[in-house]
């Protein structure tokens, strides 16, 4: 049962004209299975009549005991569903209701094609593209397991790819199948557990009627040897010996690292697979790291759905805007979602007019005065909801220890003024230079003290930092990477060069480096704000909540953290969580602009006073 239009319906059989559910209407039949139908309906309650998709689920069921019990797994079920549509590439369920003895689900009707159509067979997909998709999907299934849900049923045709933004969508979860089957087996008091999957795409103990969080990690492997090797998994041979899936003889051109993951993710035995998405993501993403190649953006890009605008050095906000604790030039990236509306969309040619007047402001304003702006121009818009980038000073973490007292002991340590003792205090210069935010000055000293000791990886980081407030984001990344060279676990730099890859819009590239930098440094607040923002660029805002919520635990004054938390509260619908969020930014700061118009226009929308 697909929530998706892509392909024309079949001979439609005679719909009812009844409204189900007191609102909607059907107007055509999607598909039909074992365990119901699925139609395309209107909500006759709303504005426009906006379409849906309606799952019927027909359990042969008539006396009330039975039908009281299905009931209540029905709810049960349905509760789990609501909670999963806040994210982003999951559909929203709209509605749950019972109609003569026949329970449904109303839910959010998403436009694109399945992942089917572009799994061609004999056209194996490349590596860089098949880390693509298994790091998004296990992004979408981490957050699946974090509800206690297990999809149950992932396989390309229940992945969507949204034509609005390019990115994957997870439909059609096996647990809404699981009511379907529990609440047939309510007839007669039976116990037997049904299997729900597809083969190929389902591991054993799931075809025995056990499934775990690893048989859904076990799926997502199955779908990028696919992608990898241009065959179905069921036209691949086991072991005879040991169940394994043999397959790397189809795909020769795959990496060893590569292949490791992957063969862990589809172990025969569930005890030796990745328990949940989150280790398989973690384990992917480790060897996209170590093989040089965090995942290349170009398959899934952010398109129609969000509409990106770049200005100079500049930022501004209409709309909820979290904050990335990075330098202190500031770089524009308003990003508007009319999928996350309150309100009707706001014509194009209107919100570019509008911007064009906003960006006319700006440019007159000197760099430090630009962040005084009240959040004006778009936010006269309204119905819209999105974020941008106020990014704040790196001074305001304070100066790295690292920097400080390294360099300052290298000095009083050198019995001469010889190179390292040169480097050491040429070091100590450029960092009170940049501390005084003379950024230009700073690099040239950063690039004299590399000249005399090119292994320190303080001077290296400080290069970086000084090229990104310049925006010279690419050499900032060479300089992030000489320092990493160094020091493969410098926290810092790790979270410097996140932000550059960031305003390259690579944002799942920068996510990765911010998780490393986190882990390696749990204490740096900036860099869990920044990984929130990264993961509401992302459309992940359940994941950015736990983000800003680490670094004002870490850093409790961390107004921006604050301002950006509110945003993610607002695209969970947490309306007054997020206007209290807001609030205690303006505690921190009285005068904080993007607060103040944050306030003000979530109030309103809210119909606060």
């Amino acid at each position: 049962m697909n929530s998706l239009v892509s392909v024309s319906p079949p001979p439609q059989p005679e719909i009812p004209e009844t409204l189900l559910g007191g609102r909607y209407q059907l107007i055509e039949q999607l598909g039909a299975g074992g365990f119901g139908q699925t139609f395309i309906a209107q909500d006759v309650h709303l504005p426009g009549h906006p379409h849906c998709v309606l799952k019927r689920l027909q359990p042969q069921i008539t006396d009330p005991e039975g039908l009281q019990t299905a009931k209540r797994l029905f709810d049960a079920e349905a509760q789990a569903l609501y909670q999963l549509g806040s994210h982003d590439q999951i559909p929203r369920l709209l509605a749950h209701f019972e109609h003569e003895q026949e329970f449904y689900l109303a839910q959010e009707l998403v436009v694109g094609q399945t992942l089917s159509k572009e799994l061609i067979a004999g056209q194996p997909w490349t590596e860089a593209q098949v880390v693509v998709l298994l790091q998004d999907l296990l992004g979408i299934l981490r957050f699946v397991h974090q509800q206690g849900v297990i999809h149950r049923d992932i396989k390309p045709a229940n992945l969507m790819r949204r034509h609005s933004d390019q990115r994957l969508v997870l439909i059609d979860f096996g647990a809404v199948k699981q009511v379907s089957t529990q609440l047939t087996s309510t007839r007669s008091g039976a116990t037997q557990t049904i299997a729900i999957g597809t083969p190929g795409y389902m591991p054993n103990e799931q075809l025995a009627g056990t499934p775990r969080f690893s048989s859904d990690v076990y799926a997502v492997g199955m779908v990028g040897i696919h992608a990898l090797t241009g065959l179905s998994p069921k036209l691949l041979p086991d072991d005879s010996d040991t169940g394994e899936t043999l397959w790397r003889q189809e795909a020769p051109q795959v990496s060893d690292g590569l292949a490791a993951v992957l063969d862990t993710m589809i172990r025969y035995d569930f005890r030796a697979r990745y328990a949940q998405a989150a280790e398989a993501l973690a384990a992917i993403e480790q060897w996209a790291i170590a093989a040089g190649m965090p995942s290349p953006t170009s398959t899934s890009p952010i398109q129609a759905s969000t509409l990106r605008w770049k200005a100079d050095a500049l930022s501004v906000s209409d709309k909820p805007a979290p904050a990335r604790s990075q330098p202190s030039q500031m770089g524009t990236e308003s990003v508007l979602n009319p999928h996350q509306a309150v309100g009707s969309p706001i014509p194009l040619t209107l919100l570019n007019t509008v911007w064009q007047s906003t960006l006319t402001q700006l440019k007159r304003l000197e760099p430090r005065k630009q962040l005084l702006l009240p959040l004006a121009g778009l936010a006269l818009l309204g119905g819209l909801m999105s974020f941008s980038k106020l990014l704040p000073p790196y001074e305001a973490m304070g100066q790295s220890p690292s920097v400080s007292k390294l360099s300052r002991a290298a000095v009083a340590l050198s019995p001469s003024p010889g190179p390292t003792a040169q480097a050491a205090t040429l070091l100590t210069q450029a960092n009170q230079l940049r501390e005084r935010k003379q950024f230009a000055q700073a690099l040239n000293v950063y690039e004299k003290a590399i000249a005399l000791n090119a292994k320190s990886p303080d001077a290296h980081w400080g290069r970086c930092y000084s090229l990104n407030t310049l925006e010279k984001f690419t050499a900032a990344i060479a300089a992030c990477d000489a320092a990493l060279k160094l020091n493969p676990n410098y926290a810092e730099a790790l979270w410097s060069k996140g932000y550059a890859l960031d305003r390259q819009e690579q944002d799942q590239e920068a996510l990765i480096l911010y998780e490393r930098a986190t882990t390696l440094k749990p204490n740096l607040a900036e860099a869990w704000n920044n990984k929130g923002t990264a993961l509401l660029q992302l459309n992940r805002p359940a994941e950015a909540l736990v983000a800003f919520d680490q670094a004002t635990r870490r850093k409790p004054n961390l107004v921006d953290a604050w301002n950006s938390r509110g945003v993610a509260l607002w695209n969970l619908r947490r309306f007054d969580e997020a206007i209290a969020s807001v609030d205690q930014a303006l505690q921190i700061q009285p005068n904080y602009q993007p607060a103040l118009g944050l306030s003000k226009q979530m109030r309103q929308r809210a119909g606060r006073p």
